[in-house]
């Protein structure tokens, strides 16, 4: 492997979503993983390194300064310091908009929610009903957070390495590894506001050949409450929660190849507040309890190296969901995925590397609504190829292709191309343009509830996007980044509300609807500035603007937050650290939202005991804002603030690693 492809960095740290700090320094604001005064020397004071490693970008070890992308880490370092409750959590302490409807959350790239998430490289959209009027259902929360290493981020299309979904980004949830030697681990506990109640193992160890990890984590929370529109506190009725996260990982060293066995658990048994029917109540739209039951299975074989997304593998899994509750009357469902995947990479001298795979895949879904059977199947087949070529003084190109085929809507074909630029290992510029396809999932084809009815005659959305960007360690102090992106969506598809015909008085069911076009256009900007070894400041800036041409304005033509400002500042003295975020969003609807703007305020501090052990606590909405992180269009099951967010609230815990 030439030396370009061999750079390795000092582990995977978070790159900064940036921006300009205000108007004082013409920036806004972002995210980074704080350095520690252990980690920082008077020499050399490293607040971003370019050369670290990512795999999602390009399905091979990559440093960042050779991706021709936005990309955003968040590391094991960032999460534990972070003391993050969940995924989502996680990527919006990463600057990443996460809309939550109810107890369901997924993130925005881009003004988009077409995201495609995996974990461990393995796909995980899901049609689940909890998150329907938007083309994604992906609810990040129902993996744990205690067995998360990393999380990577990739802005931009990317169809042409991981098919479907990957419309306007990819997050790729990395889990922890078995680790060889002496049983290790963590125990976490924490106790919170609103009765809750979190408590966490992860145990790991082995020998030379074999390694095995065993995690549990179970969290329990009474109904939650809000702020509305007129100041009022109030309960979110039939919001609790009780999930319960099982994972086990082994491995085993077969020579220079390793075989990777991996199960996954999530059990759920919710409070089915999703939303609230009358927000001056808290009364919500539905009653009744969900519950979840969340399986991943995977077995993956790696040649000739011990290493993850370093060249080739063959992998099998399968993912199921069951569920039944909710929606006031009889329903549950079980969905089901089998995939079986391969990848080989090819180095074709010092200056070209080649990565060609394939993927079949099949989905089905049973489901019982209302005592209405629905019943479905899809199989997709693909094949893939991506060359990296290094053209010399610092320019790479990227050219990538998919064919991919699926049984209802036929062969489809989708390239991108992208020019990278390094001046130096500080600073690199890239330019892009990618394709994307989305299929429609097989519940908005086939649904058939008392609420909602399936179109079998939508189309796929297509789209592209074009991206320019740069990414700048100016000093060894202050880095800075900043990203562009155009994007359109051809036929895209759109949530249609179900009403009440006043003429007839029948309840007219809600639908998917494909819309002429959705047009994207916005900006990532960031800055990050280590005064010394004890204080960070992190700003960022972003902004969408979405255009499209449906009259109704359906959900995912809402933007959700058309300005978002982020200040971090971060502390380490001794054995404290603390860490202040700050998130400012303007230029909402007032139409969709209740408001306009808000603005939020977390701030944790840690206490390390010793070095195995920390205690800390943190606040959340410490300005006890009344926002929602999501509009609807007021109906006769909704209103505006229906999706109302947690109101001030605190937690404490403790965790002990061994």
């Amino acid at each position: 492997m030439p030396s370009w492809m061999k750079r390795k960095g000092n582990g995977m740290k978070k790159k900064i979503l940036s921006g300009l700090v205000a108007t004082a320094l013409t920036v806004g604001t972002g995210y980074a993983l704080p350095v520690s005064a252990a980690e920082a020397t008077d020499d050399a004071v490293q607040t971003y390194v370019l050369d670290d490693i990512v795999v999602t970008a390009s399905r091979s070890e990559t440093a960042i300064s050779d991706v021709p992308a936005d990309v955003t880490l968040i590391s094991e370092e960032q999460i534990e310091r972070g003391n993050y409750k969940s995924v989502s959590d996680a990527l919006k302490g990463a600057n990443i908009n996460v809309v939550q409807k109810g107890f369901a959350a997924y993130p925005i790239i881009n003004g988009d929610s077409r995201v495609l998430i995996m974990v461990d490289g393995k796909k995980v959209n899901w049609d689940h009903l909890v998150v329907s009027g938007d083309t994604n259902a992906v609810d990040v929360d129902q993996i744990a957070i205690g067995d998360v290493e990393r999380i990577e981020i990739v802005r931009g299309p990317n169809s042409s390495l991981y098919g479907e979904r990957a419309v306007s980004g990819v997050i790729n949830i990395i889990t922890k590894r078995p680790t060889a030697g002496k049983p290790s681990g963590s125990i976490n506990l924490q106790l919170g506001s609103w009765g809750e109640k979190r408590a966490g193992v992860n145990v790991s160890g082995g020998d030379g050949k074999n390694s095995i990890k065993v995690g549990v984590a179970h969290e329990r929370r009474k109904d939650f409450q809000y702020k509305n529109a007129y100041g009022e506190k109030r309960t979110f009725e039939n919001s609790d929660i009780n999930r319960t996260d099982y994972n086990v990982g082994f491995d085993r060293i077969l020579g220079n190849d390793r075989l990777r066995f991996e199960f996954s658990r999530h059990e759920g048994d919710d409070g089915y507040g999703v939303s609230l029917k009358n927000p001056r109540t808290g009364v919500s739209s539905y009653q009744g309890r969900k519950n979840i039951v969340d399986t991943g299975y995977g077995v993956t074989y790696m040649f000739g190296s011990e290493k993850e997304g370093e060249g080739t593998f063959l992998r099998f899994y399968r993912n199921e969901a069951k569920s039944d509750g909710g929606f006031n009357s009889q329903y549950d469902h079980h969905l089901r995925r089998n995939a079986f995947e391969g990848q080989k990479l090819w180095m074709l001298g010092d200056k070209n590397m080649l990565i060609g795979g394939f993927l079949w895949s099949q989905e089905k879904i049973h489901e019982m609504s209302g005592y209405i059977p629905m019943d479905a199947s899809a199989i997709t087949k693909a094949l893939f190829l991506e060359d990296d070529w290094q053209l010399g003084r610092g320019y790479a190109l990227k050219l990538g292709s998919r064919l991919e085929h699926h049984n209802d809507f036929g062969t489809d074909v989708t390239s991108h191309i992208s020019l990278n630029k390094k001046f130096d290992r500080r600073t690199h510029a890239y330019i892009s343009f990618g394709q994307a396809v989305n299929n429609p999932s097989l519940k908005m084809r086939y649904a058939d509830s008392p609420y909602w009815v399936g179109r079998e005659d939508l189309k796929q959305e297509r789209s592209h996007t074009f991206t320019i960007g740069t990414d700048s360690q100016i000093t060894r102090k202050w880095n800075v980044s900043g990203s562009l992106y155009w994007s359109k969506v051809k036929d895209a598809l759109s949530w249609v509300n179900g009403y009440t015909d006043p003429m007839t008085l029948v309840y007219v069911r809600g639908y998917y609807k494909n819309v002429q076009t959705e047009d994207r256009r916005g900006l990532e900007l960031s800055t990050r500035y280590r005064a010394d070894d004890r204080w960070t400041i992190r700003a960022a800036y972003s902004f969408a603007h979405i255009d499209s041409t449906d009259p109704d304005k359906g959900f995912l033509s809402s933007n959700t937050r058309p300005n978002g400002y982020n200040l971090g500042i971060s502390y380490t003295q001794g054995k404290w650290d603390a860490d202040l975020d700050l998130n400012y969003v303007t230029g909402r609807s007032t139409a969709r939202f209740t408001n306009s703007r808000y603005l939020t305020l977390d701030l944790g501090v840690n206490y390390h005991i010793s070095p195995e052990f920390k205690v800390y606590l943190k606040g959340i909405n410490l300005t006890d804002e009344s926002y929602e992180s999501i509009g609807v269009t007021p109906s006769a099951w909704t209103s505006m603030g229906a999706y109302a967010m947690p109101s001030r609230h605190f937690i404490f815990g403790g965790t002990y690693n061994f």
